[in-house]
């Protein structure tokens, strides 16, 4: 009876599905016209669990880590590694980033690669007719101006996640929220 428990035991952890060790995610936050560090920016990385059915895939939050960028515009998000206890009916995916300050454009978008010294080339992008820059381990967000493209920068976040766990991302949106008149808060 205890070989058969050993077994079951050892099938059990062979078939649980390790997602690779990655991070640790670092970088710099500058103002892209000014080249200034920013301070307070909020890092969200997110992971979500996805499920294979018949129909497609589904997705679910799994995980989120976050930290806000210091006086010299630095951060870091320690490395992280999701488990996935059924890898024949899901996967795990992310870290998708979510970068985030009141008064400046906001990104949502896989950046591992700038963020975990894998050396890329310097890419600049337009969002909502601003630009963005990245290169390995520097984040250059432009400063927004006008009410209503605020408004549009405004980032959602996992819905199933209480404030106790991103307490900077929350706080950063309700400032932001007070900032452009808007009433209530997203989180208490």
């Amino acid at each position: 009876m205890i070989i058969k428990t050993f077994i079951v035991v050892i099938i059990f952890i062979m078939s649980c599905g390790f997602a690779f060790a990655d991070g640790p995610w670092k970088g710099k936050i500058l103002d892209v016209e000014t080249k200034e560090p920013l301070e307070g920016v909020v890092v969200l990385a997110v992971w979500d669990r996805i499920y294979r059915t018949p129909f497609g895939t589904s997705s679910y939050f799994y995980e989120a880590k976050e930290t806000a960028s210091n006086k010299e515009g630095e951060f870091e998000i320690p490395s992280y590694t999701p488990i996935n206890m059924l890898p024949i009916i899901s996967y795990m995916q992310g870290p998708e980033f979510t970068i985030f300050k009141p008064g400046y454009g906001s990104l949502r978008m896989s950046l591992g690669d700038y963020l975990n010294s894998n050396t890329k080339k310097p890419q600049e992008m337009e969002l909502l007719g601003k630009k963005y820059r990245f290169e390995s381990g520097i984040i250059e967000l432009p400063r927004l101006i006008y009410k209503e493209e605020r408004l549009r920068n405004i980032p959602g976040g996992p819905t199933d996640v209480g404030d106790d766990k991103l307490p900077f991302f929350y706080k950063s949106i309700n400032e932001e929220r007070i900032n452009l008149g808007i009433r209530g808060s997203v989180k208490k």
